[in-house]
């Protein structure tokens, strides 16, 4: 994969799990590193300091991106750092797959519907503002859209309305050579990433993928690396899976 010139990514959700395999990823391909997180100070300057040291430039921002002004903030500081966006990795995002309708409880579908759609739509909605001509969006999303078990019903319907953000906002960009796509991992096994996850879950997530094996963050890195890549130039509003082989 090739990236021309050096780049700077904006990856929100960015110090462990998910973000955190992007983040390794984007850091091999040279890019400098804005990377946003809301919780843990500590493990957030941590995560900052082993990217540093690999060589990465990584600019590390607080910001709950569930309230616009510290999206804008996000931004704003990313560009006076930089004085460029090229890319925009809308990761941050929180599951619940252990609640019926029934149980759900308000203020946990609260914390999912703010992060997950709101949040997301914040982000895109600046990105489309400031990311360059010619660059890349791409947003964390799942296969728990297409193929929603039971006790997700909340979790699947955020994801479902972030790939809808994805194919309006590829078209409105595409005058600009901008694209914007989604990656759908399965089942991610990290800390940080559907925690909690009883042992018989696990073990039938990995019978039913063909590859034997749970995904982990570095796989969903190396299709996130892919798609930000001069290779992926003419991929737009499609939908990323990561999954193994599993369809279900």
């Amino acid at each position: 994969m090739k990236v021309s010139s050096t780049k700077t990514a904006i990856i929100t959700g960015g110090t462990k799990g998910v973000g955190r395999g992007i983040a390794d990823r984007f850091a091999g391909l040279g890019m400098n590193l804005v990377v946003a997180y809301d919780r843990d100070d500590a493990a957030a300057q941590a995560a900052a300091e082993e990217l540093q040291r690999g060589g990465a430039t990584v600019l590390l921002v607080k910001a709950d991106i569930t309230e616009r002004a510290q999206v804008e903030a996000l931004f704003s500081r990313a560009l006076a750092e930089f004085g460029q966006i090229d890319v925009v990795m809308a990761n941050a995002g929180v599951e619940v797959i252990d609640r019926t309708f029934a149980d759900l409880e308000e203020a946990r579908m609260d914390r999912v519907v703010d992060l997950n759609v709101k949040g997301t739509f914040f982000t895109l909605q600046q990105a489309a503002r400031h990311v360059a001509d010619g660059g890349r969006i791409v947003v964390t999303a799942s296969t728990i859209a297409l193929y929603p078990p039971e006790k997700a019903g909340v979790y699947a319907a955020t994801k479902a309305a972030t790939r809808t953000m994805v194919e309006v906002l590829a078209k409105e960009l595409g005058p600009r050579r901008v694209t914007v796509n989604s990656l759908a991992p399965g089942m991610v096994k990290a800390a940080g990433v559907f925690t909690g996850i009883p042992a018989d879950l696990e073990a039938q997530a990995v019978g039913a993928t063909p590859l034997g094996r749970m995904v982990v963050p570095a796989d969903v890195g190396g299709a996130a690396a892919f798609l930000v890549s001069d290779d992926a130039a003419m991929i737009t509003g499609q939908h990323l899976g990561i999954t193994g082989g599993a369809v279900q």
